[in-house]
């Protein structure tokens, strides 16, 4: 029987099958080519006493490149069928007696793991929670946080005073709208492009010095003159 030194190995699934053992326990069997020798392993899908094993399912859908629900029809299937899939294994040297009475040493395999020890599936987070925890930051690191207008020049232009009816609107909704109609600028970009669009659009007045008709003015501004 071939022999292979003890240690940890990568190999392939040759075959599979799920069967019940004399002591009750539900055993998934996977015969695995490693380093050109077919060695065997198992995983426990039930023990003996009837208590499903969480991790020997979720390492069987591992190693099987599966997700969702069990199932356990598709151990109808040849063994055949379960071929190919890449594992981490254990190699053992184990003693066995034979027919003839002979201690004879072998490989086995001790354990049996998914390539990426069985994590689970990337799940993406609460991104509008970590952005409202962390936007003031990063924006900061990257070039500023909300971005401040320059200083006006010693010879501003007196900005237009607004008409009765004209737009009013917010630094927030303004700044929405500069992205939206900017979006193939990277952001470090937009900062740096903002004091020079509310500069231009009030005369080079200070954004924290505007009235909420004055960013009317920055918003029929960045919404005319688009692309910046």
């Amino acid at each position: 029987m071939p022999k292979i030194e003890a240690g940890s190995y990568e190999g392939v699934t040759t075959a599979a099958c799920v069967t019940e053992a004399k002591s009750g326990a539900v055993m998934c069997y996977m015969q695995v080519d490693v380093a050109g020798v077919n060695l065997r392993g198992s995983i426990c899908l039930v023990q003996k006493d009837g208590t499903l094993s969480d991790r020997g399912f979720k390492d069987v859908q591992a190693i099987l490149e599966q997700s969702g629900p069990w199932d356990w029809a598709q151990w109808d299937n040849e063994p055949e069928t379960f071929a190919g899939h890449p594992v981490k294994v254990v190699v053992e040297d184990h003693t066995f007696t034979n027919e003839k009475g002979e201690d004879v040493l072998v490989s086995q395999i001790k354990h049996l793991n998914p390539m990426q020890g069985g994590a689970a599936p990337l799940a993406k987070g609460d991104i509008k929670s970590i952005k409202a925890k962390y936007a003031a930051k990063t924006r900061a690191m990257f070039g500023g946080d909300t971005p401040a207008a320059p200083k006006a020049p010693k010879t501003a232009p007196k900005p237009p005073a607004p008409a009765k009816d004209a737009l009013i609107s917010t630094m927030e909704l303004c700044w929405d709208k500069f992205c939206e109609n900017n979006s193939g600028k990277a952001e470090k970009d937009l900062y740096a492009l903002w004091p020079k669009a509310i500069a231009e659009a009030t005369g080079g007045k200070a954004q924290n010095d505007l009235t909420p008709q004055e960013w009317g003015q920055v918003m029929v501004h960045v919404t005319d003159n688009l692309p910046f």
